[in-house]
């Protein structure tokens, strides 16, 4: 009887420990080296959407889309990144740890072809 009890209790740990590693590898990243930008049209402004917070443990994988009907500029200037997406172009922009100004917290992300399009910020979680 004892050893019936026993071996439940250890097949029931297997199981949940096994739960609680597949819901926390599924978890988001609460930083990350990969960010996404989007060129869009809302409400009649035109804007880089996406961005989030980036941990800065090493390069910085931009992937940079636009939606729109005309190409659009992409910079970060605290990044050295200035690029022109052409319509419908889908571009991946690696940022080395070097060309990241890291006296920044934020970093503002914009069309520098278009000035009064909206820009977007990224965020660097500091550890």
């Amino acid at each position: 009887m004892q050893r019936s009890t026993t071996s439940r209790a250890r097949r029931s740990l297997v199981i949940i420990l096994t739960f609680v590693g597949v819901v926390w590898a599924s978890l988001p990243a609460h930083g990350a080296d990969e960010l996404t930008f989007t060129a869009v049209e809302k409400g009649g402004s035109k804007m880089w959407e996406g961005g989030g917070t980036i941990d800065l443990k090493g390069p910085v994988t931009l992937n940079v889309k636009n939606t729109l009907t005309a190409e659009h500029g992409f910079a970060i200037d605290t990044m050295k990144v200035k690029d022109v997406i052409k319509p419908g172009e889908e571009k991946t922009i690696t940022v080395p740890l070097e060309d990241i100004n890291t006296m920044v917290s934020e970093h503002r992300v914009y069309c520098q072809l278009h000035p009064k399009h909206v820009a977007a910020t990224t965020k660097v979680a500091w550890k």
